[in-house]
């Protein structure tokens, strides 16, 4: 399928929600609130131009159910979003691929990805001339990785599946790895004089830090998987959806609406994003990113996640899928993903 927005996809969301999820999610009222959660970074400008322009909103009176309230929480790294999705904190969670799919195999699929989001470069930065390359880290001292959640992010689990292709361990750097929020690790490696030296990096902190001179890159996660993956998803409880078909698709049909603006509109959406982040960026470097497809590109395709899927398997964190569909919710089954 063209990756573009449609507006017939949008226009038949809600048809297309009652025969995916049955009669059952249809008997009660839908749910007067969605609770959503972001993380910080580029990578969630599509939830930025969702919230800005009121497209959930939009979206409910198309169809002409009632305009649910939004709650939005920040909450940092994958494996506090899983842990708000199991507790009900939040409805819809963004995290990295390698969350999604864990969550899906803790929940024994009661959880599954109900969008994919983007495709982006993970950059694993240093300011320590001693690493020019991964296989450095086995001979450094004081010296921590950042990441924003040890073992369950997609860093994490990216940089394990470096260390097990190499030295067939892929706990071989585990011992490095802590859990940082970006800023936070931005700042540590710009300031030096810290234990935690490198910092496995999304936009905009991977951009700032390379930008200052002071940090050099490593490797990144394109060179590690062999090309483009998918870095970011949203994942839903299979019950919420069946319970809330409606709601559950005018969120996805926001969503994929604030895909096709962002396209068309990079200037505008920098300015969302720095009005929502409060960034200090130059507004030109944020339209550059958004720009560059090979830094951002923001995409309803799942690609190469089965990739994540087979190594969490292998090393016995999940069950092996046997598709990409088995871990995403069925409006995404129409895409030719991986």
């Amino acid at each position: 399928m063209n990756r573009t927005f449609n507006k017939k996809l949008i226009a038949g969301a809600t048809a297309g929600a009652v025969m995916a999820f049955g009669a059952a999610g249809t008997a009660s009222a839908e749910t007067d609130t969605v609770k959503m959660a972001q993380q910080f970074g580029l990578l969630y400008v599509p939830l930025h131009v969702v919230m800005d322009q009121n497209l959930i909103q939009k979206h409910a009176k198309g169809v002409g159910m009632k305009v649910p309230n939004i709650k939005l929480f920040k909450i940092s790294g994958g494996a506090n979003i899983n842990k708000a999705l199991l507790a009900g904190t939040i409805d819809f969670g963004a995290h990295g691929v390698g969350p999604m799919l864990k969550l899906w195999g803790k929940s024994k699929g009661r959880f599954k990805g109900a969008l994919t989001i983007a495709d982006m470069p993970l950059k694993l930065n240093s300011n320590d001339p001693n690493v020019k390359t991964v296989e450095d880290y086995l001979t450094v001292k004081d010296h921590k990785i950042a990441t924003p959640a040890a073992k369950v992010s997609i860093q994490a689990v990216t940089l394990q599946m470096f260390t097990a292709n190499k030295w067939g361990d892929p706990a071989k750097l585990d011992h490095l790895v802590v859990s940082m929020k970006h800023p936070i690790a931005l700042a540590a490696l710009m300031s030096g004089g810290q234990t935690v030296k490198s910092h496995f990096a999304t936009l905009p902190y991977s951009y700032q830090e390379l930008k200052s001179g002071k940090i050099h890159n490593v490797i990144t996660s394109y060179d590690i998987m062999g090309g483009q993956h998918s870095v970011l998803s949203m994942s839903i409880a299979e019950k919420f959806a069946t319970e809330n078909p409606k709601t559950y698709q005018v969120v996805i049909a926001a969503y994929l609406e604030a895909f096709k603006w962002i396209k068309a509109n990079p200037e505008k959406a920098a300015d969302t994003f720095i009005k929502y982040t409060k960034s200090k960026m130059n507004p030109a470097d944020v339209v550059a990113l958004l720009k560059d497809k090979s830094e951002i590109e923001f995409s309803e395709i799942p690609k190469h996640t089965m990739k994540y899927g087979n190594f969490l398997a292998k090393i016995g964190d999940i069950p092996q899928p046997k598709s990409w569909k088995d871990y995403y919710m069925s409006n995404n089954h129409q895409y030719n993903g991986s």
